[in-house]
């Protein structure tokens, strides 16, 4: 995926094996969902990897927002995590 000016969007990788306590709040706080929700299939996605997105620029830049994060593609990594019913 391009930006307008022709820059490929950046990937955020991403852990969740990796995220503190702490973290797992301001997941739960931004986006006003328990976060086992990630792997709950009725539940909505698109709020909980923005914030995972914002957690993981905000350990490098203190200054990066949420709504910057919803600018960028996430690649999550976790043995555990399936966004099907049923393993499918």
């Amino acid at each position: 995926m391009t930006e307008p000016n022709n820059q490929p969007k950046e990937t955020i990788n991403f852990d969740l094996n990796d995220m503190t306590i702490a973290e797992i709040v301001s997941v739960e706080e931004l986006t006003g969902l328990p976060f086992d929700a990630m792997t709950d299939p009725d539940k909505p996605k698109g709020k909980l990897l923005q914030a995972l997105a914002y957690i993981s620029k905000r350990r490098e830049d203190p200054n990066f927002t949420f709504e910057m994060a919803g600018e960028l593609t996430i690649n999550v990594e976790s043995d555990e995590l399936d966004f099907t019913e049923d393993g499918e």
